[in-house]
C-alpha cells in the first residue's frame, strides 16, 4: 500500500486527489474503516497513476520566468513578450502594446522587474474584476429571481495573491479574486466571477447553485474543467 495523506470529516463520501507533487490525498467520512479506504485506493490504482502522469505533463508545460528581456507572459490568454527599458530618474511603469509588455525602471534587475509586473497585474485585475462583476451581476440577479431566490449585494471586491483558491465570497458580500486569473482566457475569468456571484444566492455548492451558474453562463462546466486542468500553468515559476 502506497503512502497517502488522510483527512477525515463529516462528509458522506470517499474521494481521492493527487497533489502537485504527486502525493495521494484522501478525504473520508469519520465512520469509514481504514481497510475500506485502502481497498478503494487499490481499486483506483490505474486512475491514480494516470492522474499523476497528467499532472507531470502539465507541470512540464510551465514556463520558468526570468523577468528579463524577451520573457513571455500571459494576459487574458494572449502571449506578450517582455521589454525592459532602463531610464534614470523615471517613474516605474508598465505599458502594453500589441504583443509587448514594456517595463520602464531605473533598476532592471529581475527581482525589481518581477515586483513591478506583479503590481501592474494587481492593478489591472482590480479594474477588470470590477468591470466583469458589474456586467454579470444583473444577469445573476435575473436568473435568481426566475428561480424564486434573492441575490445579495456586492459589498467589496478584493484582489489577492492566493495559492489554492481562485475566488471566494463571504456572507457579507465580499468577493475575493486571485490576480493570477488575469493570465487565463477571458471566459475563464468570467466563469470565476459568475461562480462567486452565484454564492450571493446560495452559499454552498448544491445542485441549485450549479443550475444557477449554468443559467448565467451555459458553458460554465467547460470553463471549470479548463481551470482544473490548466490552473497550475497560471503560477509564476521563477528562474531568476
Amino acid at each position: 500500500m502506497e503512502a497517502y495523506q488522510l483527512t477525515r470529516s463529516r462528509r458522506k463520501s470517499l474521494s481521492l486527489a493527487i497533489g502537485k507533487d504527486g502525493s495521494l490525498l484522501v478525504k473520508a467520512p469519520n465512520w469509514l474503516p481504514k481497510y475500506q479506504i485502502e481497498e478503494f485506493i487499490r481499486q483506483k490504482s490505474d486512475w491514480i497513476q494516470a492522474r499523476r502522469l497528467e499532472i507531470y505533463q502539465i507541470q512540464q508545460q510551465k514556463a520558468a520566468h526570468t523577468f528579463q528581456e524577451g520573457d513571455c507572459f500571459l494576459f487574458l490568454g494572449e502571449k506578450y513578450y517582455l521589454r525592459v527599458r532602463c531610464m534614470e530618474q523615471c517613474k516605474e511603469k508598465v505599458e502594453m502594446q500589441e504583443n509587448t509588455l514594456t517595463v520602464t525602471t531605473e533598476n532592471p534587475r529581475s527581482a525589481q522587474v518581477k515586483e513591478i509586473l506583479e503590481r501592474w497585474y494587481f492593478h489591472q485585475a482590480g479594474e477588470i474584476f470590477s468591470e466583469r462583476t458589474a456586467y454579470y451581476y444583473p444577469m445573476a440577479a435575473q436568473a435568481a429571481e426566475k428561480a424564486g431566490e434573492n441575490i445579495g449585494c456586492v459589498n467589496r471586491i478584493t484582489v489577492r495573491n492566493q495559492k489554492t483558491r481562485w475566488g471566494s465570497c463571504s456572507s457579507k458580500g465580499n468577493l475575493n479574486f486571485n490576480w493570477r486569473l488575469l493570465q487565463a482566457p477571458k471566459e475563464i475569468l468570467d466563469y470565476v466571477v459568475v461562480h462567486e456571484l452565484c454564492h450571493l444566492v446560495y452559499m454552498n455548492h448544491s445542485r441549485q447553485f450549479w443550475n444557477l451558474v449554468e443559467t448565467v453562463l451555459p458553458e460554465a462546466m467547460e470553463y471549470r474543467s479548463w481551470l482544473k486542468q490548466n490552473g497550475s500553468l497560471l503560477d509564476w515559476e521563477e528562474d531568476v
